[in-house]
């Protein structure tokens, strides 16, 4: 049996293990490195506080042990000499990455020469990096037809030849969660394919164009999630809102001193101000939802939080004031 040790966190590591298993491929997973326990804090906490839109999608990879039978490392680096050392002893044919937070250093790509590969769930060369939920709906990607892919890894950062692909359709109107679990049905197959394509010695990965490749930086959502209306367009706010929204607390304005999430607002282009306007509270329709002006037309707020909680408009909104 061909062993394979995975570097990383997260669901994926759960439905890889599992495609293995029901494949019977001739290779199975031994080791998981992955970062220290208090570093997936963040993770395990927001998969808990939104658990019910997670599902099936959460997973704390601290359990393939009892879940699996598979040997975990903690490590802050998997380049140093420990952690290459402890995967040595496994004698891995193929070393996977699934998110794995450490850039993977020459000296570690040469100690396991041809055999460090990564699940990239999103298209490269097109979304290189690890920022790509929310960019891809500010890009307005939605509705549209994606792959992700299994690549080697280089001392290029997603630039290794890409070696399969599965292929996905992103929802039309869609949350970072939606477009998360989009991505992770990519781990039902795409390692299978890839290894099958492995063992064929006519096989060639296909290279990527570098000049077509894109790179957005991570957002943080309670600092980069501020919705500017002297700058945004009507639809750009409207993509905006989804693109902060759930699984994360929402993008936000301030009403006087409230900081308020907005986490669904539609966007009608059939009535339009003088930019001054920008930003105010103008009127509401007969359901009590509130209409802002906005670049090119107007949106009407659908459904608010403060400090993680849902609100009634009518308790903080108010005619004829802005929204900062």
């Amino acid at each position: 049996m061909n062993k394979i040790v995975i570097l990383g966190h997260g669901v994926g590591v759960k439905f890889v293990i599992e495609s293995l298993i029901k494949s019977k491929i001739n290779y199975k997973v031994v080791a998981l490195v992955t970062h220290p326990l208090n570093d997936h804090k963040y993770d395990l906490d927001l998969m808990k506080n939104r658990k019910s839109l997670f599902g099936k999608y959460a997973y704390d990879v601290f359990n393939v042990d009892s879940d699996y039978n598979i040997k975990i490392l903690q490590s802050k680096n998997v380049n140093d000499k420990e952690t290459v050392k402890w995967i040595k002893k496994f004698s891995p044919s193929y070393i996977v990455s699934i998110g794995c937070r450490n850039i993977l250093k020459p000296p570690f790509l040469n100690e396991f020469r041809n055999k460090v590969l990564n699940i990239h769930t999103t298209p490269l060369p097109f979304y290189r990096g690890a920022a790509n939920d929310s960019w891809m709906i500010l890009n307005d990607e939605l509705g549209k037809k994606k792959y992700g892919c299994l690549h080697y890894i280089d001392k290029g950062i997603d630039t290794g030849p890409i070696i399969s692909k599965s292929f996905y359709t992103l929802p039309k109107k869609a949350y970072p969660i939606d477009i998360f679990k989009s991505r992770m049905n990519v781990f039902h197959d795409v390692l299978v394919k890839g290894l099958n394509n492995l063992e064929n010695n006519n096989f060639k990965p296909e290279p990527q164009d570098n000049s077509k490749s894109t790179t957005f930086p991570r957002l943080f959502t309670p600092v980069d999630g501020k919705i500017k209306f002297d700058l945004f367009s009507g639809k750009e706010i409207e993509l905006f809102v989804y693109a902060f929204g759930y699984p994360y607390e929402g993008a936000h304005v301030f009403f006087e001193e409230t900081r308020i999430n907005l986490l669904k607002v539609k966007f009608y282009k059939n009535l339009n101000f003088h930019s001054y306007a920008n930003g105010l509270i103008f009127g509401k329709n007969n359901n009590g939802e509130y209409k802002v002006s906005v670049k090119g037309g107007y949106l009407i707020i659908k459904e608010v939080e403060i400090n993680g909680k849902k609100i009634s408009q009518k308790t903080i909104f108010r005619l004829g004031k802005y929204l900062k």
